[in-house]
């Protein structure tokens, strides 16, 4: 093979202003570094020699001639046998897919702690892996990136770009656009023109002052203005996803502006490209044609296909996963949307794109191509596209002046974004803060930018010179960006600036008690519905339910939230199924309470990752005193659980952030059996105290519980010996709300108190389990802030950190207790976010825990 260096760089820039029939006809097919399909090889085939490739390079009058041996494809046979696996393409292929995968890995690795998104360690990656870095090795160039071998790559990437583009489609949701409010399309319209115009001046600019007409910089840099200036939902969601900023405020903003913004960037984009091309060909007549047919295809998308996967949609059976024959049906649509836009001259993943909008998302059918296809393409068809991106760059072959000159391009198109960005924002009277997020995120950048780079490239828009310059600005821009991002913004100061605290002890019972319950699925809604019964909601006492159901982001980039209060009941989504049946049940159980209780419902679509940042910006907006969540673990009738440990990890985020008391409902089958509608039902519930603020909010809780007709309630105090008489001398918080509990519930002859002296954590398990079979549900507190030696030596123990020792005792594996727990945890000082730094031992110290074993007196 030649020696890699693409005489373009010298001979490229003696062609002026030629169109670019001329350009092609100057094609420079530096095959390894640079990635370019090549036109003008001759191949030879040599039959008698068909394991043997030798590659010859001619250069001829700026003109380079590979004569490749070409033969069908075989397999290597084997180092055993003394044959070279890699001077064939499959084993090469399977390296450079290696290779590439794993330098993204480490460079995410690497790079995540500083604030990156994903782009950039996948850009780098490409870029060490070209010939600005290995593939200065010649050994490497030699046997790594062998020119045939590269091209298979080459199609591969491709193919696996249009597939990412695909799955681009399937996530945005264009209904998005149109219900964005005034902002939004305010800061989506100005963050697209007023970069494209600062640029474009700039770029005028620099044409009269600095660039000769005979340079190839002099008609490349409107697209570098054009470029630069555009926007993408997808890249804005991407980075978003990656500094779990989702469901805060500012990210629906900006998914909402980027929707508006990145709409105009790819027509605008489209326009000038089908423009360029036929100027180009100096047929005036063609861009109609082509107009023509792709709005023919948009429609034929839009009006054929779209209510083809809608049928698809019906045929499959609520819960059930779509046909097989279904996902096939859609990836051959697929194909012919993409053959489609390449014969009539657009790009060819321009059809993926649109096809990929017109696929209904959520599930069935788009949660389910996103399933099959994302891990696929991100982590191999991906990594082989920057590996052709960084391929196509060449370090060395960029003059600084050209570089400069892109340099100040793309950085006034960058300033041009943000202050188009926070103009709009800083009318609407945000806080500064927001203003600056918001313009920053706008500006960042990623694969879209990348693509249409590559494009102008692939066109002869730009040479390799003005492509690396543009591709490096790309890279530092959004490098700078998102850590600053990361460090700007902080959704948890939303809710823990609160300068009330929420909890049930702190709440008067003459006033709305607030509540807040968390729904995976159905099975949820039963023991939710008891619980809100036995909380007895009266004339005296109401109680304003709140209901979030949580449903998982699937094949959509943009979080949803949905009031059902406001929606109409007509409004259906490919949600609304799952929805109706929980939404039913609570509405049947407030109209069967009258005036007692008002539920107010709500469904959150949205990443496990950041879905406690939207739960608890719901619970500082409603002023929730006590929030409930289902328990990682489903006990069935058979005796037999179920785990989800995205929603363990929720349940963990939530008792360290939320800005409330937090209660853990573990639901063993005895609050499932009852059914206030239906019937009246008998509760039998019991509180474990000892001491604390997390045992004071259960207690406080259950005297709520306590008016109930139908509540029996016993409190069973567990003391140590040296504190029962010390506390009778000394009042103290522990000590005022049992004494209030006696004195108010104790005269009602239903209720019940007990106490249990317990000298060590043997006494105090053994006392915890003769409780069972006596309850259907328990309550006990979290968090202990004791250095009692009841707990000695249970940190080893503990199977479920999140739920405390005396939580963990009643449903570890081991026991026998067949009654429901709800573990309650009160909320700390108002306005103060901590992290539970003990969460992973159950109780709060403040010295190193002590394991105490008993050894026999004979020893």
């Amino acid at each position: 093979m030649a020696s890699g260096d693409r005489p373009a760089a010298a001979g490229r820039k003696d062609m002026g202003g030629r169109g670019t029939g001329e350009r092609k006809r100057e094609r420079q097919p530096w095959i390894l570094m640079n990635g370019r399909s090549w036109t003008g090889a001759l191949l030879f085939h040599n039959s008698y020699d068909m394991a043997k490739v030798n590659v010859t390079a001619l250069i001829l009058s700026r003109k380079i001639w590979v004569c490749e041996h070409m033969s069908k494809f075989e397999r290597s046979k084997g180092i055993f046998l003394h044959d070279n696996p890699f001077s064939y393409t499959l084993p090469v292929l399977f390296l450079q897919t290696s290779l590439v995968s794993l330098l993204t890995t480490i460079l995410q690795f690497m790079l995540a702690p500083l604030g990156q998104s994903s782009f950039v360690p996948q850009m780098l990656a490409g870029i060490i892996a070209g010939p600005s870095v290995m593939g200065q090795s010649e050994f490497i160039k030699k046997w790594l990136f062998p020119p045939k071998t590269f091209y298979v790559s080459e199609t591969i990437a491709f193919f696996g770009c249009m597939m990412y583009m695909f799955l681009i489609g399937i996530k945005i949701d264009l209904s998005l656009v149109v219900r964005s409010g005034k902002k939004a399309w305010a800061i989506g319209i100005l963050s697209f023109f007023a970069p494209l115009i600062m640029s474009v001046s700039t770029a005028l600019l620099l044409r009269k002052l600095m660039i000769n007409p005979d340079e190839v910089l002099y008609e490349s840099i409107f697209s570098v203005a054009f470029i630069l200036s555009t926007a993408s939902f997808h890249v804005t969601a991407i980075h978003l996803a990656d500094l779990k900023l989702l469901n805060s405020e500012m990210g629906r903003m900006g998914i909402s502006a980027s929707m508006v913004s990145g709409t105009i960037s790819l027509v605008w984009i489209t326009s000038v490209v089908a423009q360029r091309q036929a100027n180009s060909r100096k047929d005036s007549s063609s861009i109609d044609s082509m107009t023509i047919c792709l709005l023919a295809m948009i429609a034929f998308t839009i009006c054929v296909l779209r209510p083809i996967m809608f049928w698809m949609i019906r045929q499959t059976p609520e819960g059930k996963q779509i046909k097989e024959s279904y996902i096939l049906s859609v990836f051959l649509m697929l194909l012919g949307c993409s053959l489609f836009s390449e014969v009539i001259g657009e790009h060819f993943m321009l059809g993926p794109v649109i096809f990929g909008m017109a696929v209904p998302d959520g599930p069935p059918l788009g949660s389910a191509l996103t399933e099959r296809l994302e891990t696929m393409v991100s982590t191999i068809f991906l990594p082989l596209y920057f590996l052709y991106s960084g391929a196509s760059f060449k370090f060395f072959v960029i003059d600084a002046r050209t570089f400069a000159i892109v340099q100040v391009v793309a950085v006034v198109a960058y300033l041009g974004k943000v202050g188009g960005t926070m103009l709009p924002s800083i009318y609407s009277k945000m806080p500064v803060n927001d203003v600056l997020f918001l313009g920053l995120l706008m500006s960042a950048q990623g694969i879209t930018q990348v693509l249409y780079l590559q494009t102008s490239f692939n066109l002869y828009f730009m040479d390799a010179e003005i492509y690396g310059s543009g591709l490096i600005a790309v890279l530092w821009l959004t490098g700078i960006t998102t850590p600053i991002l990361k460090f700007l913004y902080d959704p948890s100061k939303r809710y823990l600036s609160l300068n009330k605290r929420r909890t049930i002890e702190q709440s008067t019972s003459d006033i709305e008690l607030r509540l807040m319950a968390c729904v995976h699925s159905q099975e949820n809604t039963p023991s939710i519905i008891n619980l809100l019964e036995m909380s007895n909601p009266s004339l005296e006492n109401p109680i304003c339910f709140y209901v979030l159901h949580l449903i998982q982001l699937r094949g959509r980039s943009a979080p949803l939230f949905v009031d059902h209060q406001r929606t109409s009941n007509k409004t259906k989504s490919s949600h609304s199924s799952s929805s109706n049946h929980i939404i039913n049940a609570f509405r049947s159980y407030e109209q069967h309470k009258s005036n007692n209780v008002i539920v107010k419902l709500f469904t959150s679509i949205s990443p496990f990752e950041t879905m406690h940042d939207e739960i608890c910006l719901q619970v500082a907006e409603k002023r929730v005193c006590l929030l409930i969540l289902p328990f990682h673990r489903q006990w069935r009738p058979n005796g037999m659980t179920e785990a989800a440990h995205p929603v363990r990890a929720l349940n963990r985020h939530l008792l360290r952030k939320a800005p409330c008391s937090v209660g853990i409902l573990i639901e063993r089958g005895t609050l499932n059996r009852n059914n206030p509608l239906t019937s009246v039902s008998f509760y039998s519930v019991g509180i474990v105290f000892i001491e604390g603020e997390d045992d004071r909010e259960a207690l406080a809780y259950a005297m709520r519980m306590a008016n109930h007709p139908n509540v029996r309630i016993t409190l069973v105090r567990i003391m140590e010996p040296r504190k029962k008489n010390k506390n009778l001398l000394n009042r103290d918080p522990d000590g005022d709300l049992v004494h209030r509990f006696k004195v108010d519930c104790i005269q009602i002859k239903r209720h019940d108190y007990k106490e249990e002296i317990a000298k060590d954590s043997v006494e105090m398990i053994n006392a915890m389990r003769s409780l069972e079979g006596c309850f259907d549900l328990i309550l006990v507190g979290r968090r202990h802030t004791s250095e009692s030696c009841l707990f000695s030596g249970l940190t080893e123990w503990n199977e479920y950190p999140e739920l405390g020792h005396l939580g963990d005792m009643l449903v570890a594996s081991d026991s026998t207790f067949d009654g429901s727990v709800l573990v309650v945890q009160q909320q700390k000082r108002s306005g103060i976010g901590y992290h539970d730094l003990r969460l992973d031992s159950g109780i709060m110290t403040r010295q190193e825990t002590l394991t105490i074993v008993e050894v026999p007196r004979d020893r």
